[in-house]
């Protein structure tokens, strides 16, 4: 890597909090952080700890921020008083860092912090990646005051009113995936008289649609399902507990490993047959018109089952139903096409297609993209 990220000072945004269940923002923190220097902030009130300002080394290039407090008022007071607070916790935070000089700042935040030219820094990026409707009132001045915004869906980059150029950059795939995992024993979990079916997320998030979750994992009992991730609160969020989800685990041809690391899960792909999606697509369009999970999926070369995504519409790389109705339905017939599905031309496609959208193939395209708005 060369260029605009290598060598430099970067400054990361960060809604979510540091943990197990690595999204976005923090896979980039960590792919920067191999030729960088970066600071990944967190930008909830931590009220229990004792400085405003606190810096926790997490690797060699990498270090966790967490604010004591963070602006008040953000959705009630004008716009010139937010940025006097958020001026002021800057000019804190660069204190605490001895940061003399920034080279970029990366917003994955979409409130908070507001006016991005405020850092100093020579690039500023605007990456939202999720869809908050409660935060469409910030967007706009967030993407003003930076130099491109970037996000993983056309959808939720046209409903950012800027004149910042925008532009989609597809979710990124930890290079892990790519690599041959060490065949462990089979997990318990896993079946070896019939076809194993996987879902990976988290399992207390509004986004699913959990009839028809329900519908397919009953109207399938030949087939084992198994749910990988977060079924309790976790640092990705998770506070509301759905009584779906206990009907889910009651279902005989179920299991629930909670959550699994990165390497856990490659070791776990794979014994999957069927990887799968169930958002809610008719309800929140919108926020999952992309997901993080479906180049996970596609590392394993295995087929992939899932809901409408409308940025993979034109991308042949997902067997994806209009309607979710049709997913029990579409579940059912690629088993038993199994061995056509997951053949090895089909199954080199996949994994081809998720190599291409690395990491650090994203941030060599996201490099271009600021080079050329220079």
């Amino acid at each position: 890597m060369s260029g605009l990220f290598n060598n430099k000072t970067i400054v990361i945004l960060s809604p979510e909090d540091w943990g197990k269940n690595l999204l976005s923002k923090h896979l980039y923190a960590l792919e920067l952080s191999k030729n960088n220097t970066v600071y990944f902030i967190h930008t909830s009130a931590h009220n229990s700890q004792k400085d405003s300002v606190e810096v926790k080394k997490i690797d060699v290039n990498l270090f966790i921020v967490h604010l004591k407090s963070i602006p008040r008022g953000i959705s009630k007071l004008p716009s010139f008083l937010i940025d006097l607070q958020t001026t002021y916790l800057i000019k804190k935070i660069k204190k605490k860092l001895a940061l003399t000089k920034i080279d970029v700042v990366w917003s994955f935040d979409q409130s908070k912090f507001q006016n991005l030219q405020q850092f100093n820094a020579t690039s500023t990026i605007f990456h939202p990646v999720d869809y908050i409707k409660k935060a469409q009132k910030f967007t706009s001045k967030i993407a003003n005051s930076a130099d491109v915004v970037l996000s993983v869906s056309n959808d939720i980059l046209n409903s950012i009113s800027t004149t910042t150029p925008k532009y989609f950059v597809n979710h990124g795939l930890d290079t892990l995936f790519l690599t041959p995992a060490k065949l462990e024993n089979r997990p318990p979990y896993i079946s070896n008289t019939c076809i194993n079916v996987g879902y990976v997320g988290n399992l207390q998030m509004k986004l699913l649609d959990w009839d028809n979750l329900i519908k397919t994992v009953k109207e399938n009992n030949h087939l084992n399902f198994i749910f990988i991730g977060p079924d309790k609160p976790s640092n990705i969020g998770g506070n509301v507990a759905f009584k779906e989800l206990d009907v889910l685990k009651t279902l005989p041809n179920t299991h629930f490993t909670g959550e699994l690391s990165k390497e856990q899960l490659t070791s776990v792909f794979p014994f999957i047959d069927i990887f799968w999606l169930c958002y809610n697509q008719n309800k929140f369009p919108i926020e999952v018109s992309n997901s993080h999970k479906i180049l996970e999926y596609l590392s394993s070369g295995k087929v992939v089952v899932s809901n409408f995504i409308s940025s993979y519409k034109n991308i042949p790389v997902l067997e994806m139903v209009n309607d979710n109705c049709d997913i029990s339905a579409k579940i059912q017939s690629v088993a038993a096409n199994i061995s056509t599905l997951n053949a090895n031309q089909l199954k080199n496609e996949r994994i081809n297609f998720a190599s291409d959208n690395s990491y650090q193939k994203q941030i060599q395209r996201i490099e271009q993209i600021l080079t050329s708005n220079k």
